[in-house]
């Protein structure tokens, strides 16, 4: 017993091993724990999966077996005041690489699009938690309390910072595995708790640094020291990712050499504020946030770290807060105090939420479910407890009575996180995920598709063009869909879209995010490239036409099983959100083509395109065909946002019957009096549609307005392919809910084009090679799933 309690109580500085001569016997004890909580968590999970909880909740219930009902004292005696000792180093390591891939895998891009939401919940929950603290902590004296405290100021501090801190650590975690981190409120919780817990790890910093601890003076000093190396860590680290991947160009992943220092170089770094008395989640993170994100650098250490991180490390991190429990020590002196310190927690974090729900427009059921996710608190460590202990903050019941509240508020988290992710899917499901609808204010969040690397730079390149603000852009996923069946050919066409994506990252600032989706049966990719749209919560799916140009300009099928995937996503009801469908000419001789990204294809243009309302350069002339009906709304819709690009002109051609043509309506579109004029049917839908468009882009001349009088089958063929050599993109709704009086005649393109329409099939089907490419668009239809 007393050999055990000396193997557990020494540790070097760093936490990171033991003292020789006894680094074996205890790397030897925690592996025979990891190895019972992996096993035991996996045999829990295999019945909590079922109710939608996170692995973490396994994972804790496996270590209070492991622990709590005397499982660790059947390998090893440690008393529950040591387990921080013996385990301190392993969670410190799985704290600062969890954190480091946090940083990592984080959209940038869309946590700044949310700065204001999450900035205004950080400070509404924190402040809240803040002043309830400091009101209850004389009470807390007399119940948690029974030994003299130095001052009564100190305790008041500790006790706020104990309460309103979260584990950042465990609320990514949690919401990256229930997926909540593709929603708006999912990364708004994320930000929240990491924010929250950067102010309490700050907070703690500077209590350990005042003249109320007994080191004060000197962890001032230390404290700078670790801004310092923090600071030059994450100066430092991109140009030298970056001359990494220069070394490694063309390569999927880096040599082991370069592996090996950039690893070293995480683990350092991360642990140098461990040495010096601090919490080095902050700069592990930010480390993370800093690393580049495209070239093969990024793409080794995320496929070294996350195996043995999420599969070793994660569950025993989450098992350590169970292992603490001991039952043989509770009582009512411990448990009640602990509770108490679980709903003051919740207290005081529903308060902010419910009083910021208003201004954030989030329903206070939601807001309150959020101020429970944020109440987790993880490991006491995390509170940097040494500190509290060594101060004479805290006594032994106290220390017991924080991590019965931790625990509790852990396992309160897996039933709230269920129920949030339910009302997420359920809302993306039942929302209308159509451009058509999409506000000013929302995030586009888009996924393109390509089964090449040949194909793939056309559809980057009308991603980028639908980004005006590259910034505030989430994270687009490009699936990469490749062939299964030789290893090493997929393996190079991996690397090669790897390429292709990297400088597309590099030249736009828009975050790429390839997904490669092994196709092994033709039949199930379009179910597959689905499946992973509504993963991601998609507003757009685009995806390449099956339909490809050849050398001499003709459009044809090269492979049955393409066909096959245009013709699945476009079935009804199977794409969970929009769908846009790229007819790329990469071989056309007029205009410009989709290959390379705008800013370099302005450096390399031979001549300058103007603008159609100005005399404005531009690189691409783009034109939108709307004959009316859902799919035509959205394909103005797409168009309309391209209008704000700067390197795109716009014109939208609207086609109407001759003898159908409504002279009074067009009349009051010129005077700008739409709202005197009667308007019935189905076309009172299309026709405010078109006044809208026509009020906030063509009045303002940021795009061109053409009314194309027809009157025969043959005036609509030669109005479209008189589009040849005019514009590199033409953006056309795919059809089957267009007025029945346009597309009369049109029968055998109809028959043609069964997956795309007659118009677009008109489009598609040209083989001129002054043609520009075609995108048809699909708008998204609710369907209501059993």
């Amino acid at each position: 017993m007393a050999r055990s309690y000396y193997i557990c109580s020494h540790i070097d500085p760093l936490g990171l091993s033991p003292i020789p001569g006894i680094a074996l016997d205890t790397l030897f004890l925690v592996a025979i724990h990891a190895l019972a909580v992996v096993l035991l968590s996996k045999l829990f999970h295999l019945f909590l999966r079922r109710y939608h909880q996170p692995t973490a909740i396994s994972q804790v219930l496996a270590g209070v077996v492991v622990g709590g009902m005397g499982l660790r004292n059947a390998i090893v005696h440690v008393d529950v005041d040591n387990v921080e000792d013996m385990y301190g180093g392993y969670i410190s390591a799985a704290r600062i690489l969890y954190m480091f891939l946090v940083g990592l895998d984080m959209d940038i891009a869309a946590l700044r699009h949310a700065t204001r939401r999450c900035v205004a919940f950080t400070y509404a929950t924190v402040a809240a938690s803040l002043l309830l603290a400091a009101v209850v902590s004389s009470g807390m004296y007399g119940s948690m309390m029974h030994s003299p405290v130095k001052t009564p100021e100190l305790l008041a501090a500790t006790l706020m910072l104990a309460l309103t801190n979260t584990s950042s650590m465990s609320v990514a975690r949690i919401a990256g595995e229930m997926r909540l981190t593709v929603t708006e409120n999912g990364r708004l919780v994320v930000a929240a708790a990491i924010a929250t817990n950067l102010i309490c790890v700050l907070g703690d910093g500077v209590l350990s640094s005042t003249t109320l601890a007994k080191e004060g003076s000197h962890q001032i000093k230390k404290g700078f020291l670790a801004l310092a190396v923090a600071g030059g860590a994450v100066w430092a680290v991109r140009p030298a990712v970056t001359k990494v991947n220069k070394v490694n160009a063309g390569n999927h992943h880096v040599s082991i050499r370069h592996l090996a220092a950039m690893l070293l170089a995480i683990w350092f770094v991360g642990n140098i504020p461990q040495y010096l008395g601090f919490d080095g989640m902050p700069t592990s993170l930010a480390l993370g946030m800093a690393f580049p994100r495209e070239g093969p650098a990024a793409r080794s250490v995320a496929d070294a770290l996350s195996p043995p991180v999420k599969g070793i490390l994660i569950p025993f991190y989450f098992a350590t807060i169970g292992m603490r429990l001991n039952f043989n020590t509770m009582s009512g002196a411990i448990i009640v105090p602990g509770v108490l310190m679980t709903l003051l927690g919740l207290f005081g974090k529903a308060i902010g939420a419910a009083a910021v729900a208003g201004y954030l427009n989030i329903p206070l059921s939601d807001a309150l479910r959020f101020s429970v996710l944020l109440n987790i608190k993880g490991h006491v460590d995390t509170m940097n407890m040494k500190f509290a202990k060594s101060e004479g903050v805290w006594a032994e019941q106290a220390l017991y009575a924080m991590i019965i509240g931790n625990l509790v508020s852990t396992l309160v988290s897996g039933p709230v996180v269920a129920v949030v992710r339910r009302k997420e899917e359920e809302a993306y499901r039942t929302r209308h995920q159509a451009m058509e609808s999409l506000g000013a204010e929302q995030e586009l969040r888009i996924v393109a598709c390509a089964h090449t690397s040949h194909a793939a730079p056309g559809m980057l390149s009308l991603v980028e063009l639908l980004v005006n603000d590259p910034d505030e852009q989430p994270a687009v996923h490009v699936i990469h869909l490749v062939n299964g069946h030789g290893d090493g050919a997929s393996r190079d066409a991996v690397t090669r879209m790897n390429t292709i994506v990297d400088l597309f990252t590099r030249a736009t600032g828009i975050w790429f995010r390839q997904i490669d989706a092994v196709v092994r049966r033709d039949g199930a990719v379009a179910s597959a490239v689905c499946g992973l749209a509504e993963e991601a919560h998609a507003c757009l799916l685009l995806v390449p036409c099956h339909k490809e140009q050849r050398y001499d300009g003709a459009m044809s099928c090269r492979l049955d099983g393409r066909r096959d995937v245009t013709h699945g996503v476009l079935a009804g009801g199977a794409a969970p959100c929009t769908v846009g469908v790229l007819v790329d000419r990469p071989y056309r001789n007029t205009s410009t083509s989709f290959t390379v990204p705008s800013s370099i294809a302005a450096a390399a243009a031979g001549r300058t395109l103007l603008h159609p309302c100005s005399d404005r350069a531009v690189t691409h002339v783009i034109a939108a065909v709307f004959f009316g009906g859902a799919d035509d709304r959205e394909a103005v819709s797409f168009a309309s946002r391209l209008a704000g690009h700067h390197a795109i002109g716009l014109t939208v051609f609207r086609f109407v019957k001759r003898s159908t043509y409504d002279t009074v309506t067009s009349s009051a579109r010129v005077d700008g009096d739409l709202d005197d004029v009667a308007l019935e049917g189905e076309g009172d839908v299309d026709e405010r549609f078109m006044w809208r468009f026509y009020e906030r882009y063509a009045s303002r001349e940021l795009a061109m307005y053409v009314e194309k009088v027809v009157e025969s089958p043959s005036d609509v063929e030669e109005t479209l392919d008189g589009m040849a050599g005019m514009f590199s993109l033409v953006v056309v709704g795919r059809g089957g809910r267009q007025p029945p009086e346009l597309m009369a005649g049109l029968d055998r393109w109809a028959d043609a084009g069964g997956e795309m329409g007659p118009a677009a099939e008109i489009l598609a089907s040209n083989d001129s090679l002054e043609m520009g490419s075609v995108l048809v668009m699909q708008q998204h239809t609710v369907v209501m799933r059993q």
